[in-house]
């Protein structure tokens, strides 16, 4: 039951069945350094991830077993345990099951939860829609709508390749699917700072190289320019 337990909490975590296998030897009787050595990972690293093991579940890894000091998100991540199943099913995100415990464990039962969102609507888009495929597992019915998936929309370009105003068409058709992106972000409970961090990161990785992209964007008579510079010698 506790391993079980522990699964359940780390949920979509990649490294889940290291970590539950960790804590599966330390209570078979297996040292840190066995551990590690057997894992590919420092002593210390073993140490912190059997202690969070412990504190999961409130104690019996580490410490002497008090369930009143461990998390009640913690149970209901073992009665819910399909939810990260779920929630990648219908494509909410990883994070959203964590926002989805996080106001389970405040409203202290299903129950509550769905009647604290009927009553506010406007919460986090995927966490009340997470919410609501729950309940609808668990009942059989859904006590709202389902959440629209908006698609976005992107124009198409009304002028040819050579024409000097495509790219600014380009940027005028980009910045509305763009508005509504940053909207959709917002109302699902990222910050203004996270969201204009991750699309500056999500642009650097643009599959377009650079240099490429550099070499469309400079004209054919600022390439030339450019070469010959490059073919010249250096001055004496």
């Amino acid at each position: 039951m506790m391993l079980e337990k522990l699964r359940a909490c780390w949920g979509f975590r990649p490294t889940v069945d290291r970590n539950v296998a960790l804590a599966e030897g330390f209570l078979k009787g297996k040292s840190f350094a066995d551990l590690a050595q057997e894992h590919g990972l420092s002593t210390t690293r073993v140490r912190q991830i059997i202690e969070k093991a412990d504190r999961l579940v409130g104690g019996g890894i580490l410490t002497k077993a008090e369930p009143s000091k461990a998390s009640p998100r913690s149970d209901f991540m073992v009665d819910y345990a399909y939810v990260w199943n779920l929630a990648e099913m219908h494509r909410l995100g990883s994070v959203t099951p964590h926002h989805f415990f996080k106001e389970l464990e405040r409203a202290g039962s299903l129950e509550r939860l769905v009647d604290k969102m009927k009553r506010l609507p406007r919460r986090a888009r995927t966490t009340r829609e997470l919410a609501r495929l729950v309940w609808q597992k668990e009942r059989g019915e859904s006590p709202w709508p389902a959440m629209k998936r908006s698609s976005i929309a992107i124009v198409e370009p009304s002028c040819p390749v050579d024409h000097p105003d495509r790219g600014l068409q380009c940027q005028l058709a980009l910045e509305s699917a763009l508005q509504e992106l940053v909207e959709r972000a917002a109302e699902s409970g990222w910050t203004e700072d996270e969201i204009a961090y991750a699309l500056l990161e999500l642009a650097s990785r643009a599959t377009l190289p650079i240099a490429r992209l550099r070499g469309r964007l400079t004209g054919p008579e600022q390439q030339d320019e450019q070469h010959l510079q490059e073919a010249s010698p250096d001055p004496i």
